[in-house]
């Protein structure tokens, strides 16, 4: 094999998804070993160089099952020749015959030192059984990935014919590795000794030790003369560890959250308010969660809609996976369609394949924010996928399957641009098979106050308090912005206030509606934590003197919603 590249990748594989992850991202080696096999089943590398199970056949089973003729990139068998009644040659035309590219000497006994290792070489099970299946290897015309740990256990693998040399300089440090006291740069020195007086016709790489990430394979690259990185733990054990613990500490601060005190459920995904309209639409979201339908979303700047499609989302059966988002706006000319499809290698100069949202979201959820925005070229895209569930790159005659929910969101004109013909119909009819319309801000307006609250809460992590002129002049706006609006208008009125109770002047940057009648003075009087909304009205009622017409006036909202709260809280009379 040439290696013009100037950097080489090798993965440890145990399992057909690692093993076409890892194809997929461009690997010069694929070595099947039992220590992948083992980290997929949560144990350590250690763990390979046990009598768990017939390590050959184990390695065969798997990699014809999920790897052989399933991946482009040569695949090595791990092999182990320690069994004196093994036949090498038998093996390696085995080996052959089921279709790998290559052997590789795995479990090596060269990683066992000590009295064990002594004993290994001594009964002629170690150095030179891997050396033999080298060399039956070179007859059958095989190619060998040898793990070395000494100059002069390379030279010996480099004389016998083996096209890739890997220095292994320890395990690889985790919760279920081992540690290692090797710096990069003692490690970079130790690789150096290993592998001096290798040809350059050789690949040389190197395994293990502190190389825990892609920056620090590339600087030891730098600092000494390897060519490249295998990576085995790198690539599935600590990922995988560094994800439980994020999710882990995810779920162990519930019980901390769960502390805080709300007026509504706080998710980053909740849509707050308690009037009616907003727990209908939060009941019915929660009702399509699990229908396999497309959900338009329509309402103005400002209402909420992004919010909707993630607790859609959220409470949906793709939920673990990414939510991925569409801004519609912003797809122009070429580049939006690389956005939408991908591309291929090659196509627009780059050398890189890409995958573009569609694929993305293949197993999730899809948001089309804004999709009245789009151009009738990326109209026509969308309507592809969601007709054949398929995307083919820009660039590329391959067809993917990509499966995934579909949620849009649309101001209120959508209907007007289809009956305009700036928006395909046929697409309209696609999206919209439920929808969800989330009123503006100034038609829920007894939501303000909840709504003020949590975003206080959001905003300085505590609940602010707020005196009844302050929320009476937040009621009496038009919140033209909506709920977008009064994020920014209370994040305002908390700074302002520096810490005190919000009053009328921290909100008086608020335009004010004309009010068609005089209205007396509001008194500055101070609302608790957490707001009460009866007592809010009681305190109203008792300023006015019981005139419901003057109360509803002066708490912005209309006399039937008065009464009708008035009935709710028993404040009659």
């Amino acid at each position: 094999m040439k290696h013009p590249k100037s950097f080489l990748f090798g993965a440890v594989v145990g399992s057909g998804l690692t093993a076409k992850a890892a194809d997929k991202a461009g690997a010069d080696y694929l070595l099947a070993l039992n220590a992948g096999r083992f980290r997929v089943q949560g144990a350590s590398s250690l763990v390979s160089f046990l009598p768990v199970r017939a390590a050959n056949d184990w390695v065969f089973e798997f990699a014809e099952r999920e790897m052989l003729g399933r991946c482009s990139a040569p695949l090595f068998a791990g092999l182990s020749v320690s069994d004196p009644n093994q036949d090498v040659a038998e093996l390696v035309q085995r080996t052959r015959d089921l279709g790998f590219a290559g052997v590789c000497n795995f479990p090596s006994t060269t990683l066992i030192d000590g009295r064990l290792g002594a004993l290994i070489e001594r009964e002629g099970l170690g150095l030179e059984r891997e050396i033999t299946l080298v060399e039956e290897a070179v007859k059958a015309g095989m190619e060998s990935f040898v793990y070395v740990q000494t100059n002069a256990q390379a030279r010996r693998m480099v004389d016998v014919g083996a096209t890739a040399i890997c220095v292994n300089i320890g395990f690889t440090s985790g919760d279920t590795g081992v540690n290692t006291h090797l710096t990069l740069e003692t490690a970079a020195a130790q690789i150096e000794r290993v592998l001096e007086g290798v040809p350059a016709s050789v690949a040389k790489l190197c395994h293990g030790g502190p190389i825990t990430s892609p920056e620090e394979a590339l600087a030891i690259t730098r600092i000494c003369g390897v060519q490249g990185f295998v990576a085995g733990s790198t690539l599935d054990r600590l990922p995988v560890e560094q994800t439980l613990n994020e999710v882990t500490k995810g779920f162990t601060a519930i019980p901390s959250l769960s502390r805080i005190a709300t007026v509504a459920s706080s998710s980053a995904h909740d849509l707050v308010g308690s009037s009616y309209t907003m727990q209908m639409i939060r009941e019915e979201l929660d009702d399509l969660a699990y229908e396999d339908i497309p959900v338009l979303l329509i309402g103005e700047t400002g209402t909420g809609k992004s919010r909707a499609a993630q607790r859609l989302h959220a409470a949906g059966p793709s939920a673990r996976r990414q939510l991925v988002v569409v801004d519609c706006p912003a797809l122009d000319g070429p580049e939006g369609g690389v956005h939408l499809l991908g591309k291929a290698a090659g196509t627009f100069g780059g050398t890189s394949s890409q995958r573009g949202a569609l694929e993305q979201a293949s197993g999730s959820t899809i948001v089309f924010d804004e999709i009245t925005a789009l151009g009738p070229d990326h109209q026509g895209k969308i309507l592809k996928f969601t007709d054949e569930k398929m995307v083919q790159r820009i660039g590329d005659h391959t067809l993917r399957k990509a499966e995934a929910r579909i949620i849009a969101t649309s101001s209120p004109g959508l209907l007007d641009a289809v009956e305009n013909k700036t928006f395909r119909p046929d697409l309209y009819h696609r999206i919209s098979g439920h929808e969800i319309t989330l009123p503006p801000l100034r038609e829920r307006i007894d939501d303000i106050p909840e709504l003020a609250l949590h975003i206080g809460r959001q905003v300085t992590s505590e609940t602010p308090k707020f005196s009844n002129a302050a929320l009476r002049l937040m009621l009496e706006h038009d919140w033209p912005g909506n709920v977008r609006e009064l994020y920014f208008a209370v994040q305002r009125a908390v700074r302002k206030s520096d810490g005190s109770t919000i009053s009328l002047k921290d909100v008086e940057f608020l335009h004010r509606k004309p009010a068609s009648t005089s209205v007396p003075p509001v008194q500055e009087t101070l609302v608790g934590t957490p707001v009460s909304e009866r007592d809010w009205i009681a305190e109203a009622l008792a300023r006015n003197g019981f005139r419901r017409a003057q109360t509803a006036q002066e708490l912005g909202m209309t006399t039937r919603t008065l009464y009708n709260k008035i009935k709710k809280h028993s404040l009659q009379g």
